[in-house]
């Protein structure tokens, strides 16, 4: 896909692109998060969870449900390999990102610190994840 070039509505400034990285249970970008400010989100891309293959919004797994108590953010909207925003590496602050469009008004920060992203998976099996979405994020 070729990246967006007019912002979402009720954005003005693109802060950042990135490629976030499949096996990166931590991924750090360079947004610095203030708490109160408001957000918007863009991720398109696939990424793959040992040969399957998922977009930015995840999907269910059916053969993967014993092991749903252990993915790692369990939110609403989040299931097997959704793109997932923390804010640090505060497990308390997971959100559900995706393609970015299940925040149509943006998001607010509730705390001021770094993104960080990681595709919902259980967090020791990141080893077998390949691939990587691509993320906007726009003030």
């Amino acid at each position: 896909m070729t990246p967006p070039t007019l912002a979402p509505p009720g954005a003005s400034e693109l802060l950042h692109t990135v490629d976030v990285q499949a096996i990166d249970p931590w991924f750090p970008t360079t947004v610095m998060l203030t708490a109160g400010e408001r957000y918007f989100f863009r991720a398109w891309g696939e990424w793959f969870d040992w040969g399957t293959r998922h977009s930015a919004n995840g999907e269910p797994q059916p053969k993967l449900s014993l092991f749903l108590p252990l993915i790692r953010c369990k939110a609403p909207g989040a299931t097997w390999f959704t793109l997932i925003g923390a804010i640090d590496k505060n497990g308390d602050s997971f959100f559900p990102i995706g393609d970015g469009q299940r925040w149509p008004d943006g998001w607010v920060a509730p705390a001021s610190g770094q993104l960080r992203c990681f595709a919902n998976d259980v967090r020791i099996m990141y080893f077998n994840n390949t691939g990587a979405v691509t993320l906007q994020v726009w003030r």
